[in-house]
This record gives structure tokens, C-alpha cells and sequence, in this order.
């Protein structure tokens, strides 16, 4: 190499260690708690009805869309102007106006929900249900205001080990406390008051880190700047959850709560296809970012979009295929859950579509084009109401799961039509198709599997080791080696 010659870029290989290893390190506290939840799921089909989980499946909905209006964007607004501070004192008297004018709309928020639960309640429930239960939704939100002040601080001193170990503290106490409660036979009631108790704890744990990092104030032109970048975000982040979650109240309109239980518990199931799917978008952005530069970036990036492609099919793969066998083992004497398997399949190829979504959009991330991300969502949660409404009369849940396939397909499409756009990237859609097909082989070959468990088990498996065996069978290269121009 001649003096003064960049050096040559990583291997491919390299690469795809450095982004494996970036996501498990992002993504520890999320997957945490995902699979804690998935652990004591069994705890949850044994003590509470699908009715119960059907409530409580519209009472997260009710919870995600208020965090996001309590919050008005002011976690993310707080996290871009403390970076334009040079000074300490002023970035303390910026946590402390976040932090007290958080306090003060979360109290405002409390305090018209508490004044109108009886309506709330009655929308979103129906008239038998207790108004305390949409008050317990709403304290958790409230209480959630103490935290992102402190959790922020932790992420700008890249104190990424008692930011992960915080957030695992609440996980593990959340779920404790459900699995204790539900004992106790306190039902639908046990997870509202573990979510509001693990919040609160949480934010006891963290004042030591507000006392001395905030400043308490409300500086007008701090909160002006704050709400200028975070503001413009609620938007989309409304459009997120009405994609995600809108589907539980419309499938509660035409179906009996039972069957919206099934669903919720069904879609939680499909949500394992989340674990890499979570770690590795945290990851994506830095390790395309960081790559720009390097000779040939948009044939690594694609070669790269490949293999991920293939991990997610391997694991929504082995989610879609064992899951009625999970639900199985699960509740041996509650079969009525059983019937939550039908939508698995469904919701994970959704997930899979969102998949494609993250790898091929990002040339509106690397274009800063960031205001098209709103648009994409608006038309995605569009259409996902639209076909709700359209296939849940006729399908019931099934229709509510390929409303969401329907859904994230769009979302895929116009990332890429936009993203194509602004920075072009030759995708290897044969090599793509080939690992989907491959995988939709191998999900038709456990169709051979019979209703009895241990035969059943057996067949999956075989169908699920099928999978690498028939993209090596057809011709597909397992190649690291970066490809030649």
C-alpha cells in the first residue's frame, strides 16, 4: 500500500461481526424485557381469560397513544439541545425545564383523565368495565414522566451498562410483581398496578442521578427549543402506534372480547420476530452511517441487507412454525388459547415486510430526508384502519393480521421508491427472493406435521433445518468475501 493511500475496507465478514455486535450491545435491555414477558406468558394463560387479555391488549393502546401526547417530543427535543450547550450549568437548568414541564402536562393529563373515566372508560371498554382500570393506565403514563429525563442523561454519558442494567431492573420487577399479583388473583387489575408500581420504583432508583444532573426551572426559550425539535415527531409516532395497535379497538367493534384476547396474544406471540428485528434497527443507522465513505459503500450495504434479510426469515421462520406447539406447552389445561395460532403466521410476515422496510429505506436517513418518514407512516397506518375495517367484519382476527401484512407491505414499498430515489442502492432483490422462497418452501413442508406434540416438534424441526439446506441445494452462496465490481 503507497504512503498516504486509505487503508482497505473490512472485509465483509468483518462488517457483519461488527453489526452483529452492535446489535446484541443496543439491543440487551429491549430483548431483556421481551423475553421476560415471553417467559411468564405461561403465568398470564393460566390466570386470566382471553376477555382479560383482550382488555388489557386496549388498554396498552390507550397507554402507547397518550405517552407519546404527554411527551410531546420532548425526550427527543431534550437530547438534541442538551448537544447545542457547551456550559454545565445550562444543560442542568435544560433537564430541569424538561423535567418540570413534563411533570406539569403529565399532571394535567392525570388530572382530565381522572375527571373524564367514566366516558374513557365506557369508548374504550365498554360500560362494565371499572373506571380504575383507564386511571391505572394513565398513573403509570404520569409516573413515566420522571424517567426520561434521567434514562437520556445516562444515554449522553454513553453509561450504557446502568442504562441497560436500569431498564432491566424495571423489566424484572414488572414482571415479578404481574406474576405475584395474578397469584393473588387480583386479574386484569395485577398488570395495571405492576406497570404503575415498576415505574415508580425505577424512578426512586434514578433520583440520586436527577438531584445532581438537574437544575429545577422552566426557561421559556429552553422549552421553545426543545418542543420546536420534538413537537414535529408526535405526529409520526402517533402514526406508529395507530399501524401497531389501532387493530385491537377495531377488531373490539365487530367481535366478542374473548377474540380480541386470542389476537393479543397471538400478535405477542409473532412479536419474538422482534428480538433481532429491535436490536438490529438500533444498530442499522450507525453502521451505514459510519460506511459511507468507504470505497463501493452501496455494494456492501446491499450484500449486507441480503444476509439480514435471511436471518429474519430464519427466525420468523421458527416463530411461525412452532407456535401452536408453544401455546401447547404453555396452557396444557386452558386449549382454548390454541386458537391464538392461527394469526402467528400472519403477523410475522407482516414483521418480515418490516424487516425489508428497515434495509431498504435507508437512503432517506442518509439524504437527512427524515420529514418523508411521516408521510410513509400516515399512508401505512391509512391503509391499516382502511383494511381493518374492511376485513374484520368478514375474517375476524385473521383479517386484523393481513390488514398488518397489508399494511407493512406498503410501508416497504414507498421506503423504497423514496429511499431509491434520494440515494440508490442495487439491492439483490433475486438473491432476496430466492432466501423468501426458500423459506415459504420450508414453511409449506411443516404442513406434513401431525396435531399430536412430539411428532409434531419433530417434523418442525426438520422443516425448520430444511431451510439453509434448501437455499444451499438451489444454488444460493453462503460468500463473506466481498464481491467483486
Amino acid at each position: 500500500m503507497t504512503e498516504g493511500a486509505p487503508p482497505p475496507p473490512p472485509s465483509l465478514a468483518g462488517q457483519l461481526r461488527a453489526l452483529l455486535g452492535q446489535s446484541l450491545v443496543y439491543g440487551t435491555a429491549d430483548v431483556f424485557g421481551r423475553a421476560l414477558n415471553f417467559l411468564f406468558l405461561p403465568v398470564y394463560l393460566s390466570l386470566l381469560t382471553p376477555a382479560d387479555m383482550g382488555t388489557l391488549g386496549l388498554l396498552f393502546l390507550f397507554s402507547s397513544l397518550a405517552k407519546i401526547v404527554v411527551r410531546l417530543g420532548l425526550d427527543a427535543g431534550f437530547f438534541r439541545v442538551h448537544y447545542d450547550l457547551d456550559d454545565e450549568p445550562r444543560r442542568r437548568r435544560l433537564a430541569g425545564t424538561a423535567l418540570v414541564f413534563s411533570l406539569l402536562v403529565a399532571a394535567a393529563f392525570m388530572g382530565l383523565v381522572v375527571l373524564g373515566a367514566g366516558p374513557l372508560t365506557r369508548f374504550l371498554l365498554g360500560s362494565a368495565a371499572p373506571r380504575t382500570w383507564v386511571i391505572l393506565a394513565a398513573a403509570d403514563v404520569s409516573v413515566g414522566a420522571l424517567l426520561f429525563v434521567p434514562l437520556n442523561l445516562l444515554r449522553i454519558e454513553e453509561r450504557a451498562r446502568l442504562f441497560t442494567a436500569a431498564s432491566m431492573f424495571r423489566h424484572t420487577a414488572n414482571a415479578v410483581l404481574k406474576a405475584l399479583l395474578l397469584v393473588k388473583g387480583w386479574g386484569v387489575a395485577g398488570p395495571l398496578w405492576s406497570d404503575v408500581l415498576s415505574t415508580a420504583a425505577l424512578a426512586v432508583v434514578l433520583l440520586p442521578l436527577l438531584f445532581r444532573r438537574t437544575r429545577p426551572a422552566l426557561d421559556r426559550p429552553l422549552l421553545r427549543e426543545m418542543l420546536g425539535f420534538g413537537l414535529p415527531k408526535v405526529p409520526h409516532g402517533l402514526m406508529v402506534q395507530v399501524q401497531n395497535l389501532a387493530d385491537r379497538k377495531i377488531l373490539d367493534l365487530f367481535v366478542p372480547r374473548a377474540t380480541v384476547g386470542l389476537y393479543q396474544v397471538g400478535y405477542s406471540l409473532a412479536e419474538a420476530v422482534k428480538f433481532p428485528l429491535s436490536s438490529f434497527e438500533t444498530a442499522w443507522g450507525p453502521f451505514v452511517y459510519s460506511r459511507l465513505k468507504q470505497p463501493d459503500a452501496p455494494r456492501t450495504l446491499a450484500r449486507v441487507a441480503t444476509w439480514a434479510f435471511a436471518a429474519f426469515v430464519l427466525t420468523g421462520l421458527a416463530v411461525a412454525l412452532f407456535a401452536r406447539e408453544l401455546l401447547t406447552i404453555m396452557s396444557p389445561r386452558h386449549p382454548e388459547w390454541r386458537a391464538a395460532a392461527a394469526v402467528v403466521p400472519v403477523v410475522v410476515l407482516a414483521y418480515l415486510f418490516h424487516g425489508l422496510f428497515l434495509l431498504t429505506s435507508i437512503g432517506i436517513g442518509i439524504a437527512k430526508a427524515a420529514r418523508r418518514y411521516p408521510m410513509v407512516t400516515a399512508v401505512a397506518a391509512g391503509v391499516n384502519v382502511a383494511a381493518n375495517f374492511l376485513l374484520i367484519p368478514r375474517f375476524g382476527m385473521l383479517g386484523a393480521a393481513w390488514a398488518t401484512v397489508l399494511s407493512y407491505a406498503v410501508m416497504a414499498g414507498l421506503g423504497y421508491s423514496l429511499s431509491r430515489a434520494l440515494y440508490p442502492i442495487r439491492y439483490e432483490g433475486g438473491r432476496m427472493l430466492h432466501v423468501a422462497l426458500c423459506g415459504a418452501a420450508a414453511y409449506a413442508l411443516a404442513g406434513l406435521a401431525p396435531e399430536a406434540l412430539l411428532p409434531a416438534l419433530s417434523v418442525k424441526a426438520a422443516a425448520l433445518l430444511s431451510y439453509p439446506a434448501l437455499l444451499l441445494a438451489t444454488g444460493f452462496r453462503f460468500r463473506l468475501s466481498a464481491p467483486r465490481p
